[in-house]
């Protein structure tokens, strides 16, 4: 497992987590969104975004809260999509509840938690739903050959589900509503995306360091076995994430492109 292997892992969990910040919340809510707006549709309209949303705009928020508490804040305010009036959904810290505390620290983490806690979510669901999520192979060829093979097989992985189970259904309804809300959102980055960026830049250069660093074969593999696990682990739910938004959100957009044609 070499340094390079991981640093390109991290790329590409990087780079799939941009792909669907963008799918998710510019085109997929953002057409829904300015839809229904522009249609009129009023609470019917709310009704059916928050719908879509609320699942996973709720774990996104508490997942936010619990990287504040972790942190050493105590939550000031919270809401969901649903009861923000902008539609968004906030978690801001209170006041410090450790000593040992800086808020530029704690709003890197929180805003990079959902992404972490969404992909465990994810995975369990799989689990619990009888949805066969790929499994990470953390002494394979990493994320790079994972999203390959998601990718290679997917039209048999969709043809081999149990679609006549109200469980699969579930499955990418909350596929959807959890995937749209894993990337960090535009408050968050402004927040702690400076700190973000540096603590990739630090993990990079740490990988890099290791092999010079005077430490066991035993522990070394263990370190890179775990973070690759963890790549791997949320690779697997950016991935479920972004065909969920495919497979749900055209489903949306067709309704909300029929209803509008129908009439209010």
């Amino acid at each position: 497992m070499s340094p390079n292997a991981l640093a390109t892992d991290l790329g590409i969990v990087a780079a799939q987590a941009a792909l669907l910040y963008l799918v998710s919340q510019r085109l997929l809510l953002g057409f829904v969104v300015g839809a229904v707006a522009a249609r009129g549709w009023g609470r019917l309209g709310r009704v059916v975004v928050g719908f879509l949303r609320l699942p996973g705009n709720l774990l996104h928020e508490l997942s936010h809260a619990a990287g504040y508490l972790v942190t050493g804040y105590t939550i000031g305010r919270v809401a969901t999509c649903v009861a923000d009036r902008e539609g968004r959904g906030y978690c801001e810290p209170g006041r410090p509840w450790s000593p040992v505390h800086w808020l530029p620290l704690a709003s890197a983490f929180a805003a990079v938690l959902p992404l972490f806690v969404g992909a465990m979510a994810m995975r369990q669901l799989g689990a619990w739903l009888a949805v066969p999520l790929p499994t990470a192979d953390v002494v394979g060829d990493g994320v790079s050959s994972a999203v390959s093979d998601t990718l290679t097989r997917l039209p048999a992985f969709l043809v081999a589900l149990n679609w006549a189970s109200w469980k699969t259904y579930l499955f990418w309804y909350l596929a959807l509503s959890i995937g749209a809300e894993l990337a960090p959102s535009e408050v968050d980055l402004r927040k702690g995306g400076p700190l973000i960026l540096l603590g990739m830049g630090l993990l990079v250069l740490a990988l890099y360091a290791m092999p010079h660093m005077e430490m066991r074969p035993a522990t070394a593999t263990a370190i890179y076995r775990g973070l690759r696990w963890s790549l791997s682990t949320v690779s697997t739910a950016l991935s479920a994430g972004l065909i969920g938004c495919g497979l749900v959100g055209a489903a949306a957009g067709v309704v909300v492109w029929m209803l509008g044609g129908n009439g209010k």
